[in-house]
């Protein structure tokens, strides 16, 4: 069925077909060993190219082949048990690992969350401007010819949904940065506006602590946040 439908329109034009197909399980297709996890004092963690990456490669494809999802409705009834126990430390720190490092995944028929259970992808930081995005979205809602169903979609749901794509060469010591829109249905969202405004703000970067609660939301950690304290700390 899949291949079948590589072969005929409207999919056999579309870049799943002719680009992302032979390269899901092919290794001269994804790069897995390229990148390392840099501790700085204003961003927290960050996750820089270890050597030159060249644009069209996947980007450790294996962190969306093992992500783990929850639905919708298994989230919110986590978060209620949290709420009405709240010394169930050990849920708190589940709810609070898939909101901290995880992303809503609204999409071909899914609701719930995405969260990488063992991955450096998942310390990939939001970029500011366009030239700031050296990694995107295998699939984006927003291109002309984008399908919400095919089979190749709906067999490899997790690797096209959450996979993600190199999208120009990327120098060796190049912090690897992501537009965090792409991971939400609601760009145009309180939550996420305002959380565009503290951490861009004049596009010269962001301080952690300025970001508050709405780093809950997009992704920065306590543990995160207590680093960047220490840091901090330190320097003075």
């Amino acid at each position: 069925w899949e291949e079948w439908s590589c072969r005929y329109p409207p999919f056999n034009t579309h870049k799943m077909c002719t680009t992302y197909r032979s390269q899901l399980f092919h290794s001269t297709g994804n790069v897995n060993n390229s990148t390392v996890v840099v501790a700085t004092g204003t961003k927290g963690r960050i996750l820089q190219a270890s050597e030159f990456i060249p644009a069209g490669k996947f980007l450790n494809i294996e962190d969306a082949a093992t992500s783990l999802y929850v639905d919708k409705h298994e989230m919110d009834l986590l978060n209620m048990f949290v709420e009405k126990y709240p010394d169930t430390l050990m849920y708190a720190a589940l709810r609070d690992l898939i909101f901290n490092y995880g992303y809503e995944s609204i999409s071909t028929g899914r609701l719930g969350w995405v969260v990488s259970i063992a991955n450096v992808n998942t310390f990939i930081n939001h970029g500011c401007t366009k030239e700031e995005f050296t990694v995107g979205s295998l699939l984006k809602r927003d291109e002309e010819d984008f399908h919400s169903f095919s089979p190749l979609l709906s067999r490899h749901v997790e690797l096209l949904n959450n996979g993600i794509v190199v999208e120009r060469d990327i120098e060796a010591g190049e912090e690897i940065m992501q537009d965090y829109s792409e991971m939400s249905d609601e760009i145009d969202g309180y939550n996420f506006v305002e959380f565009s405004k503290k951490m861009c703000g004049d596009h010269a970067g962001f301080n952690i602590n300025d970001i508050g609660d709405l780093g809950v939301r997009f992704g920065v950690d306590d543990m995160t946040k207590r680093v960047v304290q220490e840091d901090s700390n330190d320097e003075l």
